[in-house]
């Protein structure tokens, strides 16, 4: 059985890199080290016997290449390692044909130093590469819908790679659409808005970031039956007119808490006062909803976005996964946690 090594998606072959040995990519993660205390009036030590927790996963892979000339084995080399030449982790991804993929996102760590052989007429060429995965517990899934909706429930913060080259992270109620026609936008976590003190259905700009043009615009809404839902935002420009600014998809609302979240472009100093209002998905007014923390967060795609549209996508939820309750999907789960 062979197997299919990929950065980005970009295969190791197109640089003509060969792996001969790899460590530390399926092997057990080192656990941290235990708390422990001693007690003088006692033999021994008594060890933090709680939920373990465990290193960043790290990786060796002992990578080859050969040329007809010394100028091309650098060439191939160099341009191979300028995929990790960026800011966010990469997918690194192992295909066993004929089997379940394995994925990772990935930091390369430390240099790879070539070493160079010139043996019957070729240039040959021999490296270490290193990898760590930051957040290494997680769940893969597979799919090839261009949209598709996930939801679950957890306590602590999930990341979740989209396989597209962007990110978001998930922590509570999570619920979204994931469209792949448009990258994904990861909140800043700063809210720039405040209630009105006037009319609390207002939220008033507390400060604009100079640089930002993409905003996150979300509220939690408190529902006594399952629908369908939109959220509209609407803006008060400095005139006193009201505009409409956009509309998100349609969110299946369930019994009890859920989050409302959209991403449009927005030319804030236009704006004094906005509205974020929740509807039925035909535009109707509903019964006995509650509404709770309303954000204005600016947004940035992290990560490197390709188009995905028509292609085989792998989703990584990495996290503590072993928490994650009632996960909604309709991608298939090829990995319950590696």
């Amino acid at each position: 059985m062979g197997l299919k090594w990929s950065i980005n998606g970009r295969d190791f072959a197109e640089f003509g890199i060969n792996v001969s040995e790899s460590k530390g990519v399926l092997d057990k993660l080192k656990p941290r080290e235990r708390n422990s205390y001693t007690w003088a009036e006692y033999h021994g030590k008594q060890f933090d016997l709680s939920k373990p927790y465990f290193e960043a996963r790290e990786m060796e892979l002992q990578c080859w290449l050969r040329a007809s000339d010394s100028d091309t084995l650098t060439e191939n080399f160099n341009s191979f390692l300028a995929l990790f030449d960026t800011k966010s982790t990469k997918r690194f991804t192992i295909e066993p044909f004929g089997n379940k993929e394995y994925a990772y996102e990935v930091l390369l760590n430390g240099s790879a130093d070539l070493t160079k052989e010139f043996r019957d007429g070729e240039m040959y060429g021999s490296f270490t590469l290193k990898l760590t995965e930051p957040n290494p517990i997680k769940k893969i899934l597979k799919t090839t819908l261009d949209s598709f909706k996930i939801s679950y429930e957890i306590d602590s913060e999930t990341e979740i790679f989209f396989g597209d080259g962007t990110k978001q992270t998930g922590r509570g109620n999570v619920s979204l659409t994931k469209d792949y026609s448009a990258p994904s936008y990861e909140n800043s976590g700063l809210s720039i808005v405040s209630t009105s003190g006037v009319n609390n259905q207002y939220f008033e700009v507390s400060s604009v970031p100079t640089k930002a043009t993409v905003y996150q615009f979300s509220v939690d809404v408190t529902l006594q039956a399952a629908i369908d839902l939109k959220l509209y935002v609407i803006g008060r420009k400095l005139n006193n007119t009201y505009v409409s600014i956009s509309i998100s998809p349609v969110f299946q609302g369930i019994i009890g808490e859920n989050t409302l979240y959209l991403v449009d472009e927005v030319n804030m100093p236009d704006y004094g006062k906005f509205i974020l209002k929740v509807l039925d998905s035909d535009g109707n007014e509903i019964p006995g909803i509650v509404y709770s923390n309303p954000r204005i967060e600016t947004a940035e795609v992290v990560g490197e976005w390709q188009n995905m549209l028509g292609k085989e996508k792998i989703i990584i939820i990495a996290g503590n996964i072993e928490d994650i309750k009632n996960l909604q999907t309709p991608a298939e789960i090829i990995w319950e946690k590696i």
